[in-house]
């Protein structure tokens, strides 16, 4: 039950931290849109974009390192700990100098790679070259997050994460009210966000998880570590690069400039929210899911993917479905009448959303098997489709064909579960699985009706509550007088858990 309680309250907290995050950009995009321009904007998003794919060097060490130090501190082998955190220091010196190197050779010979103005670009090398700098501390950042998650200090970090949050939307209005150019609101911008690095290591610190700032070198212990990660790493560098390349290709092949990219960040942020928090899902069940697998308690793993994958999908579809039916509304009230028509895209991006989290409990138990090397041929094959399904309809449909993109990406990877992870794998019954998650989504589906139907001459804000109350009612009524979903039993189950 201490575990159990653990899980809720981290959900909780991680809820809090990123509708609290979601909210402020909500507010804050709109204001530097209008603030920086369209173009100016679409070069932040870009620098952001291209660092944020640098992740890629990560290597899996992130989840390595998690495991590995979840398990020595349960088992206090603390001088252990100690001596491989510091020497993950030194491994994240390395990934972040090699990052900076990267960021240098884009800003000194890039000119000519991405669609930009010269000098747009010119702008956009001062800010690669100020984060050439900042990139070495935020990957040494890394280790402290990992030694305080593996220490179940997740709610500390959500904590400075919403702190964070609030002091970069300050500054946002600090930054219209000096009017500060893009460089220098980018070069503070990058200070706040890297100053984070001082309350995870003292409160590593505190902990006695780490002792020095100082780098070491116990290459040896911290090999096991390195092993499991790359495991990790090849079947989640296809995942990564399908996500994070979108907005580069986007960049690269578009006809219209940096504006695309400024389009792009605008219908971006509601599934990114969705995602992040449907993602917690894994987080929580992979404890259960691992023991189910090691004990080969299959009655169990049954009831685990069809039971969780109806209530991941109900989750998932209260989440999404209101961002749905109110995608016009919803963009009318965040950046104004004049991008209404990026409506229909928000619509499929968030159904393909639906989709890809319906999925979350399965994939947790695939996971847990430890048989992922089909997951990096799916993968793989998924990520080159939706790059050239990305590119080659950008010129078509411009920010829409990073959406059919993501769609391809998504259907590829569920049809290599439903046709071979359920079954050669997890010896289940696909079309219970597929069944668990169609009946609640037709319900969705068949709540919107009334609202699609129904002329509501509102103001947008109203507009919203009104249709997402009717679409709630309708959703939940059905679903509990169907007897679909019932909440006594939910609450039974994960109890016994």
């Amino acid at each position: 039950m201490t575990q159990f309680r653990y899980f809720v309250k981290s959900f909780s907290w991680g809820i809090v931290a990123k509708i609290s995050d979601a909210a402020l950009k909500f507010v804050t995009v709109p204001l530097m849109l209008n603030y920086f321009g369209k173009d100016s904007y679409g070069i932040l998003v870009l620098a952001i974009s291209t660092n944020a794919y640098m992740d890629l060097l990560d290597m899996g060490i992130n989840t390595g390192a998690i495991n590995f130090f979840s398990q020595w501190i349960s088992d206090k082998q603390y001088v252990l700990i100690q001596s491989v955190s510091r020497t993950s220091m030194s491994f994240y010196l390395i990934i972040g100098f090699i990052n900076s190197v990267i960021l240098i050779l884009l800003a000194s010979f890039g000119s000519h790679l991405f669609n930009i103005t010269q000098p747009q670009f010119y702008v956009l090398r001062t800010m690669f070259y100020t984060l050439s700098f900042y990139c070495i501390i935020n990957w040494t950042t890394s280790v402290f997050r990992q030694l305080l998650i593996a220490d179940q200090k997740i709610n500390f970090i959500q904590i400075v994460d919403i702190i964070r949050s609030v002091v970069n939307f300050a500054f946002i209005f600090i930054t219209i009210w000096f009017k500060l150019s893009l460089v220098t609101f980018f070069s503070i911008y990058l200070i706040i966000n890297s100053i984070v690095i001082i309350p995870y290591y003292l409160k590593a610190k505190l902990q006695k998880l780490i002792l020095s700032f100082i780098p070491t070198k116990d290459w040896k212990n911290f090999r096991p570590i390195l092993i499991y990660s790359l495991a990790i790493f090849a079947m989640g560098i296809f995942q990564y690069t399908a996500t994070q390349s979108r907005p580069i290709i986007l960049g690269i092949f578009n006809t219209i400039g940096p504006v695309i990219l400024t389009e792009y960040r605008i219908i971006e942020v509601f599934p990114l929210l969705i995602i992040s928090i449907g993602g917690m899902i894994i987080t929580i069940l992979l404890p259960i899911t691992s023991r189910l697998v090691k004990e080969n308690k299959q009655d169990k793993i049954s009831e685990l993917a069809y039971k969780g994958t109806r209530l991941s999908t109900i989750l998932i579809l209260a989440l999404s479905f209101p961002v749905l039916i109110n995608s016009r509304e919803i963009l009318i009230l965040y950046v104004g009448l004049k991008y209404e028509f990026l409506a229909p895209w928000l619509s499929l991006w968030i159904f393909t959303v639906v989709l890809f989290l319906h999925n979350t409990p399965v994939s947790s138990l695939v996971l847990s098997t430890g048989k992922t090397k089909l997951l990096v041929y799916s993968s793989a094959i998924a990520c080159i489709l939706s790059i050239i399904v990305n590119a080659f309809l950008c010129k078509i449909l411009g920010v829409g064909s990073a959406v059919i993109g993501y769609l391809f990406y998504i259907l590829i990877q569920m049809s290599f579960y439903y046709l071979y992870f359920n079954k050669k794998v997890l010896k289940l019954q696909s079309l219970k699985v597929f069944t668990s998650f169609i009946i609640p989504t037709l319900i969705a589906i068949i709540s919107c009706l009334p609202v699609y139907y129904i002329k509501f001459d509102l103001s947008a804000m109203l507009s919203i509550i009104l249709k997402s109350l009717i679409w709630y009612s309708l959703f939940f009524g059905i679903l509990i007088g169907s007897k679909v979903f019932e909440v006594k039993k939910t609450l039974l189950y994960f109890n016994q858990q």
